[in-house]
């Protein structure tokens, strides 16, 4: 059951509304269930720095 979400327009970049949606569950989650937008090297550690599991693909690159 999800503890929290934060709906956002389909152009708003997903990293943008980390800081919103990691403040809003009344208790610390075990894991964050997100899509490849919420995949950036800050979001990652600020999970592990919380103990919070990040659930989400890698995104890929263009190279």
């Amino acid at each position: 059951m999800p503890l929290a979400f934060h709906l956002t327009g389909g152009e708003a970049a997903d990293r943008k509304a980390y800081d919103a949606l990691i403040v809003l569950p009344e208790r610390t989650p075990d894991a964050l269930l997100a899509d490849k937008g919420y995949d950036a090297d800050a979001i990652r550690a600020d999970l592990a720095k919380q103990n919070i599991k990040p659930v989400f693909p890698v995104a890929q690159t263009a190279g």
